[in-house]
């Protein structure tokens, strides 16, 4: 046998034998059917894995097959691309795998319209002519709709008739088998379908007088308004990238490979000169994206449990009702129609929660769809100390391994309750899957992608609070993106080589085109200003404490606005004081920004005493993403909130265990006492955090 084992098995007989005894040396294949030429590959790493199937003996273009004696040099280069493309990507996913060797097919395809049997004898031409037709996409490149158009059109004039489903529509399958197309490596998709939607629509109205004949298929298309259109450059590199990678590794090759370099330059280059830059993600607007994650965590936190505690037991959809509505969850609207489109069951409700801790996880950590989907049973690390979670993640897309993300104590939660809710269906299926359940029928139910998407709408639709009715369609990467521009917006860009480590990106490029979104940034200082009218309402009416240097200034203008106006009106609302301290902020520059350790910034960046910011640079200007609980606790215009208190305890916490663990009369230990004594000085000093009380009474 040669190193490429791949290739006796395939080509030099007895296979189903040899396969069989050498199985372990291709733990990415999970079944050959030898007899039809179909191989099966899988994931070799993962807690849920997927299977792709791929069919190598497919159609080309000059009507033979893949498999037939003239084609066998293609054939075997084929099977050696199979297993050296595995060769150098270990463990990369079968759909990646797949994907490859579908392209490397298409390509094959192609060319065999020129006659040619060994890839020693294409030409860079012919290359270039590939990339150019295959920028409009595989169907278009094979000449799939043109063959599909001129079947339809010889049939209707030679009144042969098309094939019916027992409907009135055209059976799709028949008519590919009959126009040649269905074998080929790529399926009909788009363009073959709206011809013969057009032909439905034609036959039902007598075609009204039409000449067929004159007729092509661009014709028909540009009359239904679907006129070809160039892929995406990720697509187009996803068809070329396998003649790169046959020439970069042709040492392992035992077949003859390009006589030339196929590219002048590099597939990616020809791809992102060919293709168009593809659409990014959606962004969900902020406000949506904040009542969706708020009702999603309420109901991981207040539901969960007793949701899982009636699919355990059973209950029928009466009992359930009422039980939720003692937690809290009203599953009837107002008028006492039910919220479901269906009756109300417990699989609705279950499906939901499903769809509740996916939100939870996916907003909170960023991990791609298919990483939380991969999630196992105690997927949740917690043997790390400091009451810190760290989530164990397979990082297909980049890292191709294991790796662990930080997450906050409620992704753990939401973790804990797909690990309840998957408990007994675990234990029956034998897969360790979080995101499976046993229904009341004693059915294991995958919470797979399509499943929980669908969840995802009808959870919005059904249990967002009023007054956020707006319709919207939830994809699982835009929750990613929304935590790229929440994490860029909260930090002004600062960290974003932290932000793309998070990501696990490879390039800060990709990292920058999921944070450019100038209207979402737009609707955030929308919400920073109506969240800073609210927090100054709620100050004045005594509802917030405030302290520290700045708190205390705003406490005395409220109480000089107070006199004045009360001065020149018998009654004033304190709406005034409102709108006119937002003036005030607005007029010298200040953001009112909140930072996570409880202080409030107002620094007045338009003012010369900006300088004096806690967090000017050397410029004098202030930059509050390097603020600190130091810095901005001893600020001159940072606001203390009663937050701030319970921050500085815990900063003191951290930093005393710190100075225990440091080498005794040591420069750390030094340094850590220090910052304790100046930490315990504003800890003492919150003691004049307090709500404005105003001595004049308004109305």
């Amino acid at each position: 046998m040669s190193e490429l084992a791949l290739v006796d098995i395939f080509i030099n007989g007895c296979r189903d034998s040899q396969y069989a005894h050498d199985q372990k040396k291709w733990p990415w294949l999970a079944n050959i059917t030898f007899e039809h030429n179909l191989i099966e590959i899988i994931d070799v790493q993962g807690e849920n894995r997927q299977t792709k199937k791929v069919n190598l003996d497919c159609t080309l273009l000059d009507g033979s097959k893949l498999t037939d004696i003239k084609n066998r040099e293609l054939y075997q280069l084929v099977i050696e691309y199979l297993e050296v493309f595995r060769l150098q990507n270990p463990v990369i996913g079968a759909g990646v795998h797949a994907l490859r060797l579908k392209s490397f097919l298409i390509f094959i395809c192609w060319l065999s319209q020129y006659k040619i049997r060994s890839l020693s004898n294409v030409k860079r031409w012919h290359v270039e002519e590939f990339s150019k037709k295959i920028a409009f996409g595989s169907e278009l490149a094979l000449g799939i709709p043109e063959k599909v158009f001129s079947y339809l059109k010889s049939a209707v004039n030679s009144d042969a008739g098309l094939p019916f489903n027992k409907g009135k529509r055209v059976s799709r399958r028949s008519v590919y088998e009959m126009a040649g197309v269905a074998a080929l490596p790529t399926q009909p998709a788009h363009y073959s379908g709206q011809i013969i939607s057009w032909f439905e629509t034609q036959i039902a109205n007598n075609f009204n007088g039409r000449d067929l004949q004159s007729m092509s298929y661009e014709d028909v298309l540009e009359e239904m308004d679907f006129n070809p259109s160039v892929v995406t450059s990720q697509d187009v590199h996803r068809k070329l990238v396998p003649l790169e990678e046959i020439w970069s590794w042709q040492h392992y090759f035992t077949c003859k490979n390009f006589a030339e370099a196929p590219f002048l330059t590099s597939s990616s280059k020809v791809a992102s000169h060919l293709g168009t830059i593809a659409n990014r993600t959606k962004t969900i607007p902020p406000k949506l994206a904040f009542s969706m994650m708020s009702e999603s965590a309420k109901w991981v936190l207040n539901y969960g449990d007793e949701i899982i505690s009636l699919n355990d037991s059973n209950a029928d959809s009466k009992t359930a009702s009422q039980r939720l509505l003692s937690k809290g969850l009203n599953v009837k609207m107002r008028d006492g129609v039910c919220k479901f489109r269906d009756e109300f069951t417990l699989e609705n409700i279950i499906r939901q929660l499903a769809a509740a801790c996916f939100t939870v996880i996916a907003s909170l950590t960023a991990r791609r769809k298919e990483e939380i989907f991969d999630l196992g049973y105690k997927c949740i690390d917690e043997g790390r100390g400091d009451n810190a979670y760290w989530l164990t993640i397979y990082i297909e897309k980049t890292l191709q391994r294991y790796d662990l993300c930080p997450v906050p104590l409620l992704v753990k939660k939401a973790v804990d309750l797909l690990e309840k809710l998957s408990e007994s269906a675990r234990f029956q299926s034998g897969n360790d899957s979080i995101w499976q359940y046993r229904a009341t029928s004693g059915e294991i139910v995958q919470l797979n992608d399509k499943v929980v998407k669908n969840a995802l709408n009808d959870f919005y639709l059904y249990h967002l609070p009023d007054g956020n009715e707006k319709e919207w369609n939830f994809s699982f990467h835009q929750y990613r993106r929304i935590f790229a521009l929440l994490y860029f917006y909260r930090f002004e860009g600062a960290y974003i080589g932290a932000l793309s480590h998070h990501l696990r990106h490879f390039n800060i490029e990709m990292t920058k085109r999921y944070i450019t979104d100038e209207k979402f940034l737009k609707e955030m200082r929308d919400i920073g200003e109506t969240w800073t009218a609210a927090f100054i309402r709620d100050a004045i009416n005594g509802k917030r404490k405030m302290g520290g240097k700045s708190g205390g200034k705003i406490k005395k203008k409220f109480e000089a606005w107070s006199k004045h106006f009360n001065k020149k009106v018998d009654v004033y609302e304190r709406e005034m004081i409102v709108e006119k301290m937002v003036r005030y902020l607005r007029r010298v520059g200040a953001e009112f920004k909140q930072q996570v350790w409880g202080t409030i910034c107002v620094c007045p960046k338009k003012t010369a005493l900006a300088k004096l910011s806690g967090c000017a640079n050397q410029d004098g200007i202030p930059e509050l993403s390097k603020g600190t609980i130091e810095r901005c606790g001893g600020c001159p215009f940072s606001i203390h909130t009663d937050r701030f208190p319970n921050a500085v305890a815990d900063e003191i916490q951290t930093r005393t265990k710190s100075a225990n663990s440091a080498p005794k009369d040591s420069v750390l230990a030094e340094v850590q006492a220090l910052k304790i004594v100046s930490l315990q000085d504003f800890l003492n000093k919150s003691e004049s955090i307090s709500p404005f009380e105003l001595e004049t009474p308004c109305e």
